[in-house]
């Protein structure tokens, strides 16, 4: 089990990023992730950048939540922060339209820019699949319409996801645990690593854009 850890020092080690719009469930992603307790009361975390530290075994990871505010645009940001963050998470909520489009420009943009850190992966995510019709914020995105935009995505991975009922939650933990990363008492310079050990850190696919 991991441990939160929010005024851990490290110098932002193992950089995660976790994007999405308000209200489709990044928080609760986090806390599931590396907490292991969802809070159905949980109050959204703050517009702009809010940064935690987790120390999951030996492993140090920085997880960095980016939600677009009024002084702060997470494209602008991410243009000169790609090249060392070792996973990003996508997070758009299976009920909710725009943000799937939301998720749809910052996969687009990271496209764009990835020029230099090829081998990161990115991790599609629609939250909220405990819900169906009979509930009164049904299902409207479907896998079809999410693989259909993504069918040509290099290193995109896509799932569907609760928080709520930790459902799909699994087979990200194991994602995070198989990335081979420095730990606590490893002083390697990432910047420096082989390219054979970058790659490790992914998972790698011959398809485009496949389900985890």
């Amino acid at each position: 089990m991991a441990n939160l850890q929010n005024n851990y020092d490290t110098n932002e080690q193992n950089k995660i990023y976790i994007l999405g719009g308000r209200g489709v469930g990044k928080t609760s992603f986090l806390r599931a992730i590396f907490s292991e307790k969802f809070d159905e009361n949980i109050k959204p975390s703050e517009k702009g950048i809010t940064k935690s530290n987790f120390m999951k075994d030996d492993k140090i990871f920085t997880i960095k939540d980016l939600t677009d505010d009024e002084s702060f645009t997470v494209t602008k940001f991410l243009q000169n922060e790609l090249e060392d963050v070792i996973l990003i998470f996508i997070i758009f909520a299976l009920n909710d339209k725009d943000s799937f489009e939301y998720a749809k420009t910052l996969s687009g943009f990271i496209k764009r820019n990835l020029i230099n850190n090829k081998d990161l992966t990115i991790i599609l995510l629609g939250n909220k699949s405990d819900l169906g019709e009979e509930d009164d914020n049904e299902i409207k995105v479907s896998r079809k319409e999410v693989l259909k935009f993504f069918s040509n995505s290099e290193n995109f991975f896509y799932n569907e996801i609760s928080c709520k009922t930790n459902f799909g939650l699994d087979k990200i933990k194991k994602v995070i645990e198989d990335l081979d990363v420095k730990n606590n008492d490893n002083e390697e310079d990432d910047g420096e690593m082989e390219e054979e050990e970058r790659k490790k850190r992914v998972k790698q696919t011959d398809k485009s854009c496949i389900i985890i």
